[in-house]
């Protein structure tokens, strides 16, 4: 029976693989070219896709936050300014 030795891949390596199967949409090519199994390059693929999406939900609900803060603000200027203008039109 033969043992499989696992290869292990710097993360930049990764990047770099990723980064090229994305542009060339060629990843047998890409395979070929650094001699890395595809299958290895499809889970990295997969885990780089999966990072992006978490990274975008993350952004919208910061987002998110930030948008009602906003509103929030608007709505006390708002009142202020309402109170103000009828001062004015007081004097």
């Amino acid at each position: 029976m033969q043992t499989r030795l696992s290869k292990s891949y710097s993360e930049e390596l990764k990047e770099q693989v990723v980064k090229e199967c994305i542009e060339t949409n060629n990843y047998g090519a890409v395979s070929s070219k650094h001699d890395i199994p595809i299958t290895t390059i499809y889970g990295w693929i997969r885990r780089h896709k999966s990072k992006k999406k978490k990274e975008s939900r993350v952004n919208v609900t910061e987002l998110e936050a930030e948008l009602k803060e906003v509103k929030l603000e608007n709505e006390i200027l708002k009142e202020l300014l309402k109170k103000s203008h009828q001062l004015w039109l007081k004097d």
